[in-house]
Parts: structure tokens; sequence; C-alpha cells
């Protein structure tokens, strides 16, 4: 057997040292080298997760292996061996090499001299099978050695067992299609294989349909012999496979379904097996079809079962349709159906994190602590809220499935968080908003930023508005990519977090300068007795206090590279609080431009010399896709001299819905004393989407991030290789065209982020459609290095022409591969 010559072969190299790497990118002997693991020999695996597996190897070298000297280490590798030195250095597991074996490492290491020195007297036939394919499945060298039934197509197709048999008249070889099409006696030995092997009389006496026809038996037949039901009676005259024949016909479906080149061949045969014999529509009231999903309309019934162990608590239950049917054939090839499971992925997520958290908040006993259990947990059920609400807005249409786990989900959501903000609120009106311990907005300036520039460092001071504190979370982490160090703490935003109030209580000394005054009727910012509610009033304030020093610009200036240099630069971004404002049902898709812009200003300024950085925002937000009732209260009647959509200040009635505070709890200066702010997340205006002037978590808790260029940083060799079909120009049919990404290089094991552009001329006319391998806050696509991928791009539908797709590094803009395409739809 070939397999087990293999083995002795690996084991033979394995002796001349304590350890061996085998480099194996086509993960053509996985199951084999797994088998070689025995009481001295341990094998590591790095197909599944290459860091994980080099830290494990590691532990077992230092740990184990010097106590006994009999121990061996075999470090299963899924990529190519690095030849030259400086490739090496990337390689996690060259050390295992240095002075042992490596596989493949000579001529007689390569399959196909395996393959000759098992079988000497098979010599030619082994080459003519290595000329028509690199990796001739073992069970096909195995067949030289056996007897010959069914010789002609045997030998003709080059395969043995009566899986391969099947697969070559499925999906041929070039070689194999050239035998089939040129002779013309093996049709009748097939068939007569076809009705031993799997009980099945074919008709069709022609290649093409008796490929089409077979392709029926198959597919058909794993159908049924996985239907719990009975099969209708106008389906019972259409062949099926015999029951001893089902473990073959299952293998031979699964290996269709996971040959990445015949994933295509698959997809069409299925739809056109589906269509014809009206699948979707004799089963379309079934509930429950099997465990298999041999045909995309089955993949409604997985949706179903899945919605249903959801709703019903059944979380585990629920997550295993999510793990089984997010690897599906469909659901990576069709838009709609991957990001439906997209959305049950997010869906289980915040159940589980709502489950979690929940037994976490339990245990807080004061205001501060709430706050330490939402900066450094709470906030990440805020983001898979944002993603899953921006998964749904991106599909074309929501299917009555989607929408019920949806609003379920969210539903759950807002309980658990009305909770909180109800012991949250208790706790304000109990201990105080004086209490709170961390650091406060009104301080950051002089506490933070001041002491860098009085240091001579040139500093960046960045104001977001509205940028939340998850969405600082979500940055932080592209800063850390784009080889900055960073950190993150929460800060208290100015209460009543309204724009111009919490801008103006993040400008220098206005701990002591800041007070609100009534003017006109209104309640207006002052600093120094400089009105300060708008950028241009606070911008000569600040050249008050510091001189020339600071100079303002906003974030796209900095971008385009117009700006002048100073030792403070003030950055300014509204987007967020704009699209909130002025966009709400978009709003989820433009914050991840948003962040992008704030990464790519501050990679740019690092360019530019700048080393210190310090980003703030005035505020937070609530974004609620859905009306719920009970989300609008009637405001008081009152004197109010601010009337903002989640609190008034002024003089007037309070309510139950209300929580009153003066300006000494506030902590503030203020010529207005009474302040009532809505106590749930609820508003004045009826089924406003975007909010942040209330005393929610998510609105007051805001983000002092701090950051700097890494000191010493290796520049990263990052090689991208984008094609589409395995080239970089054609033509797409389809609003969603399929493209490939390959990468190599990078900091090993660090996951590289890369953007997705299809332009034509300035004008953005595609990007990549939500998927498992898209970052649902940035948009970018998350790969690690050395692996490959597909992604589906998402055309704007009004645009036709030619148009170029380019892949890019975030941070710097850098072009690293690009395509040209042109669109020819159907």
């Amino acid at each position: 057997m070939i397999k087990e010559y293999i083995k002795s072969h690996l084991r033979k190299k394995l002796a001349a040292g304590p350890s061996m790497v085998i480099y194996d990118p086509a993960l053509f002997y996985h199951e084999l080298v797994m088998e070689l693991e025995e009481e001295n020999i341990k094998v590591f695996d790095a197909s599944k997760n290459v860091i994980l597996a080099r830290e494990n190897a590691l532990d077992y070298w230092v740990q184990v292996m010097p106590k006994k000297m009999d121990k061996k280490l075999i470090a299963y590798v899924p990529f190519k061996r690095q030849e030259n030195s400086n490739s090496k250095t990337s390689d996690p597991f060259s050390i295992f090499a240095e002075g042992a074996a490596c596989f493949p490492d000579q001529a007689a290491d390569q399959y196909e001299q395996l393959c000759i020195a098992a079988i000497p007297d098979r010599e030619e036939k082994i080459k003519e099978y290595f000329r028509h394919e690199k990796f001739p499945t073992f069970e096909s060298i195995d067949a030289l050695k056996g007897g010959n039934a069914y010789p002609r197509i045997k030998n003709g197709l080059s395969a043995s067992s009566d899986s391969e048999i099947l697969l070559a008249l499925l999906a041929p070889t070039n070689h194999q299609l050239e035998f089939l099409e040129s002779d013309k006696t093996w049709s009748k030995e097939f068939r007569q294989f076809s009705k031993e092997v799997l009980g099945v009389n074919l008709q069709k006496k022609n290649l093409l349909g008796l490929q089409e026809e077979l392709w029926l038996v198959v597919l058909f037949s794993e159908f049924v012999h996985d239907l719990p039901i009975e099969l209708p009676a106008a389906l019972s005259a259409v062949p099926v496979a015999k029951d001893s024949s089902e473990e073959l016909i299952k293998k031979l479906c699964d290996h269709l379904r996971n040959r990445k080149d015949l994933e295509e061949l698959y997809i069409h045969n299925a739809n056109r097996i589906s269509q014809e014999l009206s699948l979707p529509a004799r089963f379309k009231n079934e509930e429950q079809l099997g465990n298999i999903n041999t045909f995309a309309f089955e993949d409604s019934t997985f949706y179903f079962q899945f919605k249903f162990q959801l709703i019903a608590g059944n979380l585990e239950e629920a997550e295993s349709y999510v793990i089984r049917s997010s690897n599906s054939i469909w659901t990576l090839y069709d838009d709609a159906r991957r990001i439906s499971w997209l959305i049950a992925k997010k869906a289980t997520a915040m159940m589980r994190s709502i489950s979690q958290l929940d037994s976490q908040f339990k245990k807080v006993k004061n205001i501060n602590e709430i706050i330490n259990w939402y900066s450094t947990q709470g906030f990440q059920l805020d983001t898979l809220h944002r993603e899953l609400d921006k998964s749904v807005s991106e599909m074309y249409g929501t299917s009555p499935e989607v929408q019920e786990v949806h609003k379920f989900v969210v539903k759950a959501y807002l309980e658990f968080m009305d909770k909180v903000q109800h012991t949250f609120l208790e706790k304000i009106e109990k201990e105080g908003l004086p209490n709170i311990s961390i650091q406060r907005n009104i301080n950051l300036f002089d506490e933070k930023v001041e002491p860098l520039v009085k240091s001579g460092k040139k500093t960046v001071y960045i104001l977001a508005d509205a940028l939340r504190y998850e969405l600082a979370d979500q940055l932080s982490k592209g800063l850390s990519k784009a080889s900055f160090d960073f950190k993150l703490e929460p800060s208290l935003a100015f209460i009543p977090s309204v724009t111009k109030y919490a801008m103006a209580a993040l400008m220098p000394k206005a701990s002591k300068a800041l007070e609100l005054r009534v003017k006109g009727g209104s309640l207006e910012p002052f600093l120094d007795g400089i009105e300060a509610g708008t950028r241009e009033s606070r911008m000569k304030y600040m050249q008050q206090v510091l001189g020339d020093k600071a100079l303002w610009v906003w974030e796209k200036e900095i971008i385009s590279g117009n700006y002048e240099k100073a030792d403070l630069l003030v950055v300014t971004t509204t987007e967020v609080d704009q699209a909130g404002e002025n966009s709400p049902d978009n709003a989820q898709l433009l914050i991840e431009k948003a962040i992008t812009k704030i990464l790519k200003l501050s990679s740019a300024l690092k360019v530019a010399g700048y080393e210190e950085f310090v980003l703030a925002a005035d505020h937070g937000f609530v974004l609620l896709d859905q009306y719920r009732a009970g989300n609008k209260c009637e405001r008081p009647t009152g004197d109010w001299k601010l009337k903002k959509s989640r609190c008034v200040a002024g003089t007037g009635n309070k309510d139950e819905d209300h929580i009153e505070l003066h300006s000494q709890d506030l902590g503030i200066k203020s010529e207005v004393d009474q302040f009532l702010f809505l106590k749930h997340y609820a508003t004045y205006e009826r089924g406003k989407q975007f909010f942040h002037e209330g005393l929610s978590l998510q609105e007051i808790i805001t983000p002092c991030l701090t950051f700097k260029p890494k000191s010493k940083h290796k520049e990263e060799r990052i090689e991208v290789n984008l094609t589409y079909r395995g080239k970089t120009s054609g033509t797409i049919t389809t609003l969603r065209p399929s493209l490939e990404l390959a990468t190599f290089g990078g900091f090993f094991g660090e996951t590289i982020d890369i953007a997705i552009e299809a332009i034509a001329g300035d004008t953005l006319v595609g990007k990549p459609a939500p998927s498992e391998a898209v970052n649902s806050t940035t948009g970018h696509i998350e790969l690690n290095p050395g692996a490959t991928m597909k992604f589906s791009l998402a055309m704007e539908e009004d645009f036709e022409g030619t148009f170029t797709v380019y892949a890019k590094l975030p941070a710097s803009g850098v072009i690293l591969s690009e395509i040209t395409l042109e669109t020819d739809y159907l």
C-alpha cells in the first residue's frame, strides 16, 4: 500500500533527528501524517490554527523533549517551504527544521518518485498518471497492484475505485475527457458498472446525455437517502441508487462539494436537476428535509429549524445549524443565503453574549462597577447589535424567517439593556455622578494633551463627534495593525451630552472656563466669556489660550494632504454624528467610512512626523433601526431653555418618565439649575432612531484613545494577488461576481486587513458583499498570511461599463493588486 510506504519513508527521515517539518500546501498528506502519531512521536497540526500549533510545538520542544530523549516532534504545515534565508524569517516552523528533517527536501521526497519507488515495475503507468494529475489518489496507485474489473473504463480513465470512476464521468479531467470523447466502446461497460454498483439502468448513450443522467442519479439519490419523509408520488419514477450504495453516494457528493475546482459544476447541475424535477415547489411546505443540503432550496428548511431552536431557547442546537450551514456550498455561492446565515451567526453570538453579560452584571454593586463592566465587556454587546442591524440593512430583501430572528434578538438586547439602564440610573440617583471615578472629558485636554505639547511632542488631538466607545475599540484594532501602540480608557462625557456643550468641554481649561448661560431664550456654552457653540468659536478660544501652537483642520484636509503643520494639530471629524442625524437609515453603512478615515489620517500624520495622538469623543449614541412601542414620551410642561430629544433644562414639572438632576449634581456651572432626562431609551420624537442627549452608558461613557507609532517596527512585506476566474481581467455577468484573493507576507499570525474597492473614474461602484471574512464595522477583508479565499463583489445596480478593482492597505491606501473588469449583465 502506497500510504504505508510513504509512512515508512517519513519514519526513516525522522529517525535521523529529533524533529521533522512536513510542508503540504495541498493538504494531500494530512490524514497520513496524523496517523504517524504514537507514544514517542507527537504530531502538531497547523492546518487549522498556525499560531496555536506553533505555541504547542514550542512548548513540547522546550518542556518535554529535553527530559525524554526518545521523544520526537512532527510539525505539519499547510504552506510551501521557503527556500531563501529572507523568506524563512516569515516561517514560524523553521526553528524545528534547523539541523533536523524536512519533507519534501529532495527529489526522492516527491510524490511521483515515492510511488515509483513503491511499485518500480509500474513506473510507466505511474508517470502517465502524473502527466494528467498532480496528486493521483492513493487508491489509484494501489489499484496498479490489484485486479482489473471493468478494464476499459479503469484503464482509460486511470481510475480504480468505484468513486473514482463515477467522479471521472461526472467531472472528467482533460485526459479523461479525451478518452471519453475518442473511445466509442466504454459506454456499454459503464452502463454495466452503473447497474451493478448503483443498481440503476442508465438510458443515455452519448457522453453529454449520460453525464446529465448520472448527475441526476447521484444528487437525487443523496437527497432521497437523507429524506425523513415519504417521497411524493410524482417523483417515484425518478431513478434512485440502491440503499447499499448510500455511503458511496454521500462520499462522492461531499467530494464534489468540497473540491474548489468543481463547486461551480456542482451548483450548475444541482440547480438544473432541482428545476427539472420542480423540487422547490413539491417540498415548499416542508420544514424538515434531512441533514444534508444537497439542493439550494433545502437551505430554507435549515434556517427554519435554526429559527425555531433560537426562539425556543435552545442556543446550542441553533448554533449547530449555524456552524453546519455557514460552510455549506449554497451559503458560499448564494449572496442572500450567505448574509442570512451571517445574520444567524451574529444573532446566536448576541444571545450567548447576553447570557454571559447578564451573569456578570448581576454581580455589580455600585456605579463604578457598572462602568467598569461596560467598558471592559458590556460594550461588546453594542458592537454585536450594531453589526447585526448593519447586516440586515445590507440585504436587498429579508425573508420572514430572517425578520423574525432579527426582531427576536433585538428585543432580547433591548430588554437586557433596559434592565442595565434601570440599574444604572438607580445608582446615579443614589450615589451621584460626582462619585464616578473615571477620567472626565472636561479635564481631558489638561490631563492628556497639554503635557504632551509642553514636552515638545508633535501632537494630534482628534475630536470625533459621536464616536461611541465600542467604535473606538474597533478603531484601536485597526491602529494596532497600522503599527500604533494604543491605550483605550473610558471617559465621562459632559452632561447634558449635547454636541455644542460636550465639544466645548474638550477644550483647554474647560473645567474652570466652561459655563452654560441663557442667551436669547436658549442655553448656550461659554468659555471664559466666549460663546463656544460652534467650531469657529472654539477655535477662537483655543487660539487665545495656546496662541499659534495649535492649528485646526478637518479630517479630509489631512487625507488630501492640504494642511499646515503645527505643534498641536486639532483634527475634527463629524461623519458619525452627521450620518446618524441626517441619514439614520444609512448610518450603519456610513460608520465604516468614518472609522477608515480616522485610520487613514492617523497613518498620514504618522508619516508626517507626528509623535502622539489623543482621540476624544464628545458623546456616544444609541441607534435603533426599528421602532418599538414606548419609545416616545411627552415633553414635560415648563419654561425650558434647552429642548433636546432626550432632555430638557430650565424650570418645569417632573414626571415618572424622567430623572431630575441639578447643576451641582452634574458638576457644571449653569444659569439653569433643573435638568430632566428621560429614563428609558425613549425620545420626545416618535420613531427617532439616532439619539445621544440622555443618560445611558452608550451616550455618556466615551473613549479616551491615546496612541503613538510603534518604536520598533519591522516593515511588513505583503504580497496580494487579486484575480477573477484566475485572470487579471474579464467580463462579469452578474451583480455579485466572485473574485479570488491570495495573500502572503505580513507579520506571521497577524490578520491582514485589505480594503477592496471597485472604481470607475472617481466613483465607487462596488465593494465586498457581507461575509465571514468581511469586518462588519470597517468593511475590510480580514485574511491570514498565506491564505486564499473567494469573496463576492457587490456592484451598484445602476452602473454598467469598465471598472478597476483595487486591493489596498486600508491605513496607507497603498495598492497591493488590481484587476480591470467590465460588465455584460445577462
